[in-house]
């Protein structure tokens, strides 16, 4: 297995592990607080988009220099406000209306959404191997969520349309940013896009204080929007990285491991239960991901060729 590629399946396994665990640090802080979707996406994204920058001003990086070039600048703020903002807001809005399993579940129809590009951009179907695994890992996930019936899940309309913005989102925010990462680096992307989108809800969403919400904060539940922040900020990182060395097919793919970690997550620390399906479904994700770990087939290699 080439460096590259090992090093890509590195990061987008912890990626999607910390967003994983993001999940219910959220769901937690909704059901202990009284802080609302935007008061949590606007701390996030405002603190995190500002250590990323600060960070790589300090290792003498030029972050400025993006905005010399009106072509760039201006795919960057699309990527912030419609792939940054809209994919982590409708996600935190479907976990405050539901839950954080069932939001991912959405944001895994996001690979269906990516194979299908794909297969139209270059004309090329997926490999054997990747449409077996799209299969297993949609099917895990339909039993981790369902245990085994449809019925199980009941949700509103709003959930409903908040959930599918969650995987148009995730969508774009994989396909949309890989020439500038190529270019620039993922922290630079990752760290203006987060600023960029943290101001642009902050505007929306005047008036905001810091003061007021820290005022209604504890020692713990301050110590949990930390590790919220902390864990989102460093799973985008990891995930739009590792776009420079897997295709965006097959990193959304492997990050299909995210709803078997939230699972965990949510049984062990919100004691939510879990059903002999949901343990058929875990099974199968993993399966999925150990299929998509082997050596790359043709259409990765193109589809990585042509993003880049």
């Amino acid at each position: 297995m080439k460096t590259s590629r090992r090093l890509g399946l590195i990061m987008i396994i912890i990626g999607a592990a910390l967003w994983g665990i993001s999940g219910p640090i959220i769901q937690w802080l909704f059901q202990q607080t009284t802080i609302t979707s935007i008061d949590f996406l606007i701390i996030r994204l405002l603190l995190a988009g500002i250590l990323i920058l600060a960070v790589l001003s300090i290792r003498k990086q030029s972050i400025f220099a993006i905005w010399k070039e009106p072509h760039q600048w201006i795919q960057l703020v699309i990527f912030a406000i419609i792939g940054m903002l809209g994919a982590q807001y409708a996600f935190i809005e479907t976990v405050r209306i539901s839950n954080a399993v069932t939001a991912t579940l959405f944001q895994f129809l996001g690979p269906v959404l990516i194979t299908v590009y794909v297969a139209v951009q270059y004309k090329k179907l997926p490999s054997l191997i990747q449409l077996i695994s799209i299969i297993i890992a949609l099917s895990g996930i339909f039993f981790l969520i369902t245990n085994g019936s449809i019925e199980n899940i009941i949700l509103t309309k709003i959930a409903v349309i908040f959930g599918l913005l969650t995987a148009i989102g995730f969508t774009f925010y994989t396909l949309q940013p890989a020439s500038l990462i190529k270019k620039w680096g993922s922290p630079l992307i990752v760290g203006w896009g987060m600023l960029l989108a943290g101001i642009a809800l902050l505007l929306f969403n005047r008036p905001f204080s810091f003061q007021a919400i820290a005022n209604t904060l504890t020692f713990e539940t301050s110590t949990m929007l930390f590790l919220a922040i902390l864990s989102g900020t460093l799973s985008f990182v990891l995930y739009i990285g590792s776009l420079k060395h897997l295709s965006p097919m097959e990193t959304s793919l492997l990050s299909s491991i995210e709803p078997l970690v939230a699972v965990i997550v949510s049984i062990t620390w919100l004691n939510e239960s879990f059903g002999g399906y949901q343990l058929i479904g875990g099974a199968l994700i993993v399966a999925a991901v150990v299929a998509l770990s082997l050596p790359e087939k043709e259409l990765e290699t193109v589809a990585r060729e042509r993003v880049s």
